[in-house]
């Protein structure tokens, strides 16, 4: 699907009107793309936090603030945790355990 999304660039660059199509599939190809990077920001998250990145450094490289970057990270690891796709007592490094 996310090969759409270059088809309609390329028809744009050439001067090519997409079809209706083309279009629909190119934007529901953005949406899937979307989704995926939030899903998995989480785990970007956590990786520096393990290498030792302060929320103050990760809600800046996320443009975020502090108290938001974490919540969201607090709270997308709890439903992973639900979900059984995180390990039921893992521990955010300086942060107080879920």
């Amino acid at each position: 699907m996310l090969g759409a999304v270059v088809d309609v660039e390329i028809a744009a660059l050439l001067r090519r009107t997409p079809s209706k199509d083309e279009a629909l599939l190119a934007l529901a190809a953005r949406r899937e793309l979307e989704d995926r990077m939030r899903r998995h920001r989480w785990l970007a998250m956590e990786t520096a936090r393990k290498a030792g990145a302060s929320w103050a450094e990760i809600a800046a490289a996320a443009g975020m603030e502090a108290p938001a970057a974490r919540r969201l990270y607090e709270t997308t690891l709890a439903g992973q945790k639900a979900s059984g796709y995180a390990e039921p007592r893992r521990v955010d490094p300086g942060g107080p355990e879920l």
